[in-house]
């Protein structure tokens, strides 16, 4: 009887131990697989996050360009002003030198 006391109790430890073991193996199961799907959520995560980034850059270039065609628009016409109006001014500046000129050797 004590005989097969000592081989019960031999028999639950060693099952007690497998136990042990299936749960260690397990839990480092868990772990690699949560390490995993981190690894993967961080993955997304930055490919989104560069996708974003670009997206943003796409924006601001497309933005500049329109700021540049506009202030480029706004010279050109603030050129074309003044050249008009300097033509005016010279056409004036001929008049009033000549209405000098021909007032002077009128005299």
């Amino acid at each position: 009887m004590a005989l097969a006391l000592l081989k019960e109790i031999s028999a639950v430890e060693q099952q007690a131990e497998q136990m042990e073991a299936e749960a260690l193996q397990k839990a480092r199961e868990i772990v690699a697989a949560a390490k995993k799907e981190a690894a993967a959520a961080i993955q997304k995560a930055e490919e989104q996050a560069e996708q974003e980034a670009k997206n943003i850059l796409r924006t601001a270039e497309e933005k500049a360009a329109k700021d540049i065609q506009e202030k480029q628009e706004a010279t050109k016409n603030q050129c074309l002003e003044i050249k008009e109006l300097s033509g005016r001014r010279l056409n004036d500046a001929v008049n009033f030198i000549v209405g000098r000129i021909v007032t002077h050797s009128d005299r």
